[in-house]
Order: structure tokens, then C-alpha cells, then sequence
């Protein structure tokens, strides 16, 4: 018996050092970041509808600043650039301004003629802004009858 028991207590203090020796593995795992811009708009414009003048003057105008923008970027040095699908009719303006508040903008820009793209934020830098107002203006001179309802596309592209 006492066989037994000295070669019982061996079985079981091999099996605890087996356990405490472990084992283990290795992976190689792969990282990367790839450049990031993104933007994104929130909400809708209303739409710019000239109803009234002022006596006397050249140009009557409305505003809506019912939309937002945010931005995400890990690169230097990004802009906004803004551009319409279609020139505005003959005798109108479409302005538009995006604020920034670690940015700059170039204020109220036009863009009634810009098929290619014009900036309108410069010296965006690594990091986000969110929730950063848009202000469209539409403006006609007195020289412009009854316009039908145009409908345009405005595109807004972070890029470098």
C-alpha cells in the first residue's frame, strides 16, 4: 500500500507540474490606418423662395440655415470644396457659407457658376467638428420676372 500511495502522489505531482508549465502560441497580426475624410450633412434647406424686395434696391435675397455638416479627417491641411450641378438662371446668385470653428471659411461663397468645385473651408487639420451651421442665400436682381421652381445639387467634398 505504501507503494501505492508513493507512486499515486508521483502520478499527481507530474500531472501539476505539466499544468503549471502551460503552453502558448504566437500570431502576427497586421495594423493599419488608411487616410480618413469624411463629411456628412444633416437636415434639409428650406426652400428659397424670393417674395419681396426692398424699395429702391437692386437686389432682393433670402437665407436658410437649416442644415449641418461634420467633418472627421487624420490628415493635415484638408479643405471643403463646394460645387453645383447647374449654372443658376440668368440675373440669380446661390451663395453659400459654411461655418468652421477650427477652420477657415472663406464666408459667403459663390457658387451659381461653379460646375468645378471652389473652397469654401480651408486649413481643416486632424480631428472632427461637428454640428457646423450651413447658410445658404439665394438672391435675385430686380431685372429677373416670374422664375418656375430649379432645383440644384450642391456637392460638398473634404479633400486635400
Amino acid at each position: 500500500m505504501k507503494n501505492l500511495s508513493v507512486v499515486l502522489f508521483l502520478a499527481v505531482a507530474v500531472i501539476v507540474v505539466e499544468a503549471q508549465e502551460g503552453s502558448s502560441v504566437s500570431q502576427v497580426l497586421t495594423v493599419e490606418v488608411k487616410p480618413i475624410t469624411k463629411i456628412s450633412v444633416t437636415g434639409n434647406p428650406e426652400a428659397l423662395i424670393v417674395r419681396d424686395a426692398t424699395p429702391g434696391s437692386d437686389l432682393s435675397s433670402v437665407s436658410d440655415e437649416n442644415t449641418k455638416y461634420s467633418v472627421t479627417t487624420n490628415l493635415d491641411n484638408m479643405k471643403i470644396v463646394a460645387s453645383i450641378n447647374d449654372r443658376m438662371p440668368e440675373g440669380t446668385r446661390l451663395m453659400i457659407r459654411l461655418n468652421s470653428s477650427k477652420s477657415t471659411s472663406s464666408g459667403p461663397v459663390d457658387i451659381s457658376n461653379a460646375l468645378t468645385p471652389v473652397n469654401v473651408v480651408t486649413g481643416i487639420n486632424k480631428g472632427s467638428e461637428q454640428d457646423q451651421t450651413i447658410r445658404y442665400i439665394f438672391a435675385a436682381d430686380a431685372s429677373v420676372g416670374e422664375l418656375q421652381t430649379k432645383y440644384r445639387t450642391i456637392t460638398l467634398t473634404l479633400t486635400n
